[in-house]
C-alpha cells in the first residue's frame, strides 16, 4: 500500500505501541499502579505500615510520592520541574505559599474570635521535661512532610494527570474530591467535614497550582494551614488534636466552630475558602491555566503528545519562569 503524499512513513510496531503505552491515559495507569504497588510492598515488608500514624509514616508518604511524581514525569521523558516541582522556583512558591495559609487560618481563627468561639487561655500544656520550642520545630518539619506528600498525591500526581485526559474543570473537581474524602477517614470525620475540605481546600490549592505551575505555592500552604491551626492556634486540624504554643478555648455550635473535626468543618472555613477559591478561579482563567477537555482538543490540530489531539493551553515549565506563568 502506498501511503499519500505528505503523511511520511508508516510508524513502526514498536513505535506504535510506546506511543499507545505512554499516551496520557495509560500513563495515569501506570502511575497509580505505581503508587499502590509501592505502597503495598513497603506494608508487606513492615516498614511504617499504612494508617499506623507515626513519623515514620509520615516520612515515607514523602518519599513515596516524591518517587512515584519522579517515575511519572520520566514516562513523559521530563524532569520534576516540568511537575512545579523545581528547585528553582522552590523558595519564591513555598514563601507565597507559606504566607497565604498562615493568612487564611488567621482569618478563620480571628473571625471565630470575633464571634466569641475562640479564647486564648494560656500556653498548651507539655509533658514534664519537654522543650515548646523543640516541640515546635518538630511540628514545623513534621508538617511540611505532610503537606509535601498529600499535594505531591492530590495535585502532581492526580489532578495534573486528570487535567492531560480531561482537561483543567474536571480535574479540578475530581482532585478535590478526592483530596477532600481522602479525610473521610480521619477522627471524627463526617461527610460534611469531607466535603467542606473539597471546597474550601481541594479547589482553592487546585486552581493556584493551575495559575503557576508551581507545586511549591500550594505545598506553602497546606504547609502552613495545618501548622497555624494547630501547633500555633492550638485548634483541632481535620480530628486531631496537635498543640504547642497556644491553648485556646473553643465554644460554639459545630456549624461554627466545626465541633470535633476542628474549623475545616465550620462555616468561617468553607466562606473563606469558598471566596479565595473563586479568586484563584478567576486568577486561573486570566493567566491562561485551563487546558480544555478532550471534546474541544480534539476539533483542533495537530497531534499533542503531550495531551492527546488538539491544542490544548500548554503549562510553561518553572525553570522557564520562575514557576510562575506569563500572562495578565
Amino acid at each position: 500500500m502506498v501511503r499519500p503524499r505528505g503523511m511520511g512513513p508508516a510508524p513502526e510496531g514498536p513505535s506504535r505501541l510506546r506511543t499507545i503505552a505512554l499516551s496520557a491515559p495509560l500513563r495515569l495507569v501506570w502511575t497509580v499502579l505505581a503508587y499502590v504497588g509501592v505502597n503495598a510492598l513497603l506494608n508487606r515488608l513492615g516498614i511504617a505500615r499504612t494508617g499506623s500514624a507515626s513519623v515514620t509514616w509520615v516520612y515515607r508518604n514523602a518519599v513515596v510520592a516524591l518517587a512515584v511524581l519522579w517515575f511519572s514525569v520520566l514516562l513523559e521523558r521530563k524532569g520534576l520541574a516540568a511537575a512545579g516541582l523545581g528547585l528553582r522556583p522552590a523558595a519564591r512558591g513555598l514563601g507565597l505559599g507559606f504566607l497565604t495559609g498562615a493568612g487564611i487560618v488567621s482569618a478563620i481563627v480571628g473571625i471565630l474570635a470575633i464571634a466569641g468561639a475562640y479564647r486564648v487561655q494560656g500556653l498548651w500544656p507539655l509533658d514534664p521535661g519537654t522543650s515548646r520550642w523543640a516541640l515546635f520545630a518538630f511540628y514545623i518539619l513534621g508538617f511540611f512532610m505532610v503537606g509535601f506528600a498529600e499535594e505531591i498525591r492530590s495535585r502532581g500526581l492526580l489532578f495534573r494527570l486528570l487535567e492531560q485526559n480531561l482537561g483543567t474543570w474536571i480535574a479540578m473537581g475530581l482532585s478535590a474530591l478526592y483530596f477532600g474524602f481522602s479525610h473521610l477517614q480521619n477522627q471524627n470525620a463526617t461527610v460534611w467535614s469531607s466535603v467542606a475540605i473539597a471546597i474550601e481546600g481541594g479547589v482553592l490549592l487546585a486552581a493556584l497550582y493551575a495559575a503557576t505551575r508551581n507545586l511549591w505555592v500550594p505545598i506553602g500552604i497546606h504547609w502552613a494551614w495545618n501548622l497555624f491551626e494547630g501547633p500555633v492556634f492550638g485548634t483541632v486540624i481535620s480530628g486531631n488534636a496537635v498543640g504547642a504554643l497556644l491553648r485556646p478555648s473553643v465554644t460554639g455550635p459545630a456549624w461554627l466552630t466545626g465541633g470535633p473535626f476542628g474549623p475545616e468543618a465550620g462555616v468561617p472555613s468553607l466562606v473563606v475558602g469558598t471566596v479565595l477559591g473563586g479568586l484563584a478561579v478567576v486568577w486561573m482563567i486570566r493567566r491562561g491555566g485551563v487546558v480544555p477537555g478532550p471534546w474541544v482538543r480534539w476539533r483542533r490540530a495537530p497531534v499533542s503528545p503531550e495531551l492527546g489531539p488538539g491544542k490544548p493551553v500548554e503549562p510553561v515549565g518553572p525553570e522557564a519562569t520562575g514557576g510562575v506563568r506569563p500572562g495578565a
